[in-house]
């Protein structure tokens, strides 16, 4: 995701689907499409009231985990 921060910023900050992490209650798996059939995923924690980004990275296939929101 090199050069791509404000793809990252948008996903954060409207994604078009939120979902929650399979294996982690406390990870929250951002999308949002970049416009070419790919995904921007952005994996965020929330621990002791806060937030943090742990990764992002493009991806054909939105994962597994429960639904929190969708667009």
């Amino acid at each position: 995701m090199f050069n791509r921060l404000i793809d990252v910023q948008n996903t954060l900050s409207d994604p078009d689907e939120l979902r929650l992490s399979k294996t982690d209650s406390q990870v929250y798996l951002f999308y949002r499409e970049d416009g070419t059939k790919r995904w921007v995923c952005a994996v965020a924690r929330r621990s002791n009231g806060e937030g943090f980004l742990i990764t992002a990275y493009r991806t054909s296939a939105i994962k597994e985990g429960e639904v929190v929101w969708q667009k």
